[in-house]
C-alpha cells in the first residue's frame, strides 16, 4: 500500500529552506536535514514507517491535542549525553493520516480497491525545537484544550511519554479528510501517477512528489 502525501504550507516552506541549504552545501546541517527528511517522507509514502522509531501522539493538559497525529524519530545528528552515552534520533517528523476519498459513479459511492489513504506532513525539526508543539500551532489548536473535531478519537488513552514501549501503536488514528484539504486531496487522487511528471534533476524525488498549494490554513493568525 502507498499513501498520497499532503504538505502543510509551513512544512513546504521549511523544506524549501532546507532544499536551498542542500543545494549550496550538501554536507551542511541543513543539507543533512533535507536528505534525512526526504528519506522519512518517502518511507511514509511507501508505508515503510516501521523502519523508523515512532510514536502515536495524544493529549495532555499542558500540551496540544494531537490525538490524530504521530511522529517519526529521524536520525540526523549523532548526539551524546555528558557521560558519553549516545542519545536517540535527533529529529521528529510529525504527520497525520486520512481515509481514502470515496469513488463516486453517477450518484452512488462504489468500492475502489485501488483507493489510497493520505498522510499530511506537518513539522520536521530537532527534538529541542518541540516539533509536536509546532504541529499543534500549525493546526490552529489551543494548548491544554481538547479539539472538538477529534471527539471520540483515542478516548480514554493517556499520552505516550518517555521511552518507546514495546507494543505501543506508532501510527496515527485515521480520520476523514478535513474539508479544507478536500480539493488538494482530489487533485492528488486525479493527477497522473507519481513520478511520471517532469521534475528537477537536482531535487531528490522532487520533494517526494510534493503536492501543490494547500487549501485555507486553519492555523489562527496566519
Amino acid at each position: 500500500m502507498k499513501y498520497y502525501l499532503l504538505h502543510h504550507p509551513d512544512f513546504s516552506r521549511d523544506m524549501d529552506r532546507l532544499h536551498a541549504e542542500w543545494t549550496q552545501d550538501r554536507d551542511s546541517r541543513g543539507g543533512r536535514e533535507f536528505e534525512a527528511a526526504i528519506g522519512a517522507m518517502k518511507a511514509l509514502r511507501e508505508a515503510r514507517e516501521g523502519e523508523f522509531e515512532g510514536k502515536r501522539l495524544a493529549y495532555g493538559p499542558q500540551s496540544y491535542d494531537l490525538r490524530d497525529c504521530a511522529e517519526l524519530k529521524v536520525p540526523v545528528e549523532r548526539e551524546f549525553t555528558p557521560r558519553g552515552g549516545e542519545l536517540g534520533p535527533s529529529h521528529r517528523l510529525v504527520y497525520r493520516e486520512f481515509d481514502p476519498l470515496p469513488k463516486v459513479e453517477g450518484h452512488r459511492v462504489v468500492p475502489d480497491p485501488d483507493a489510497r489513504p493520505y498522510r499530511q506532513l506537518l513539522a520536521f525539526a530537532h527534538r529541542s525545537q518541540a516539533p509536536a508543539d509546532i504541529a499543534g500551532e500549525r493546526l490552529g489548536r489551543e494548548r491544554g484544550l481538547m479539539d472538538p473535531e477529534l471527539y471520540g478519537v483515542g478516548s480514554g488513552e493517556r499520552p505516550s511519554v518517555g521511552p518507546q514501549r514495546e507494543g505501543m501503536p506508532t501510527t496515527p488514528y485515521r480520520v476523514p479528510v478535513p474539508g479544507d484539504l478536500l480539493k488538494q486531496a482530489q487533485i492528488l487522487r486525479d493527477s497522473p501517477p507519481a513520478g511520471t511528471a517532469p521534475k528537477p534533476a537536482e531535487a531528490p524525488q522532487a520533494m517526494v512528489n510534493r503536492s501543490g498549494p494547500a487549501g485555507p490554513d486553519r492555523a489562527k493568525g496566519r
